[in-house]
């Protein structure tokens, strides 16, 4: 499927998301991050991501799932 000129600029976005978030935090410290965010914060990090597996682990650290 070829990407229309706004999609490929939507994915990004949200690959920049992700990738800020990681340049914030070591992978150490990533965990005790998720585990102090709120529900609606994770899902936005699910919902930039576009790796099942760190979609995975995120969802993991949901508080009300």
């Amino acid at each position: 499927m070829k990407l229309t000129p706004f999609q490929h600029e939507m994915m990004r976005e949200r690959d920049e998301v992700i990738k800020h978030f990681q340049s914030l935090y070591k992978t150490g410290e990533i965990n005790k991050v998720l585990e102090k965010l709120e529900d609606k914060d994770i899902e936005f990090l699910i919902y930039c991501s576009s790796n099942l597996h760190a979609n995975i682990m995120y969802s993991k650290y949901l508080k009300n799932k």
